[in-house]
């Protein structure tokens, strides 16, 4: 058995020689290390009003979700998404700089503006790129960090080949003098139209709410593209879920697929090849749940079938 998640174990097995053929081990397919997928994340994060505080940082990551919209005649077109409503304020993203608390404070310590909230505009204070100590800056820091609100849609991702786990070149090897795994990676046009429609969700969350948007692109985000978003080009971007999958697909026949139905290779009988790589499409749920159910499945049927 294999569980080495969605590089490693492609890695392993494009690695593999049977006779003088380099990267056979269950690979009749030669879908060994395609269809690499995650969820793109699409973030946004905005300012509450200043008379509706959500006090962020008070208990988990995330309290709850919309979790309705991830099916409909939609999916044709575009990528479903879940919705993430953050618990942590702009913990981990404001524009690239870096995470909060740490970005703001450091605004109104040193007179910067990083994070777009050192405004006499936002601040509430007499001068834009105020440098604050003492009680004013812990007043400032409580009344704009309370605020503080985050969105993450997990988009779906469909399958392509293009998007793949090989090997580098020989001369590229790890600590052990093993070639390490090359990643080629891009999202589609459909998954594109998701972020895009996740980022009218937002606009039309943050309305509601009367929440200020502070979300923003970096001119150097190698993942920006422009989305028409309700006639007005926007530049958009994404990063990664970790939730990697695909790899060393599922299938119900040899010609498409990796492994059957319970994980097992169908080049060979007495391997197995467990994880989030067996999974055939991505959906937009976090993949925890399914991997330990198939994994489950798949302990259970070699220990009534196999271990006889």
């Amino acid at each position: 058995m294999i569980a080495a998640n969605s590089i490693e174990t492609p890695r392993l097995l494009l690695m593999s020689k049977i006779g003088d053929r380099e990267g056979a081990v269950a690979n009749s397919s030669g879908l060994v290390g395609k269809n690499l997928m995650d969820h793109p994340y699409y973030v946004v994060w905005a300012l509450m009003p200043q008379d509706r505080p959500i006090y962020p940082y008070r208990g988990p990551l995330s309290t709850s979700g919309i979790e309705d919209l991830r099916d409909g005649k939609f999916r044709r077109e575009r990528g479903a998404f879940r919705v993430d409503i953050g618990n942590e304020g702009w913990n981990f993203v404001v524009g690239g700089f870096g995470g909060d608390p740490n970005i703001t404070t450091r605004d109104f310590v040193n007179g910067m503006n990083a994070s777009g909230l050192n405004s006499k505009e936002i601040s509430g204070l007499d001068r834009d790129n105020a440098a604050l100590f003492g009680p004013q800056l812990a007043q400032t820091l409580n009344n704009l960090i309370s605020r503080q609100i985050r969105l993450g849609f997990l988009v779906e991702q469909a399958p392509d080949t293009s998007n793949s786990v090989t090997l580098s070149d020989p001369s590229i090897t790890d600590g052990l003098g093993l070639r390490r795994p090359q990643i080629s990676y891009r999202i589609s046009d459909y998954t594109r139209k998701g972020i895009v429609q996740s980022r009218k969700m937002s606009n039309l969350i943050f309305a509601k709410m009367g929440a200020k948007q502070f979300t923003k692109v970096l001119p150097d985000d190698p993942t920006r593209f422009e989305g028409d978003v309700d006639g007005e080009k926007v530049m958009l971007n994404f990063m990664g879920a970790g939730h990697l999958m695909g790899t060393h697909r599922m299938g119900s026949n040899a010609k498409d697929s990796v492994v059957d139905s319970f994980q097992r290779s169908w080049d060979h009988k007495n391997l197995f090849l467990v994880g989030s790589g067996t999974f055939p499409t991505t959906g937009t749920a976090n993949p925890t749940l399914t991997i330990a159910a198939l994994s489950l499945r798949t302990a259970d049927r070699i220990l009534r079938e196999d271990l006889k």
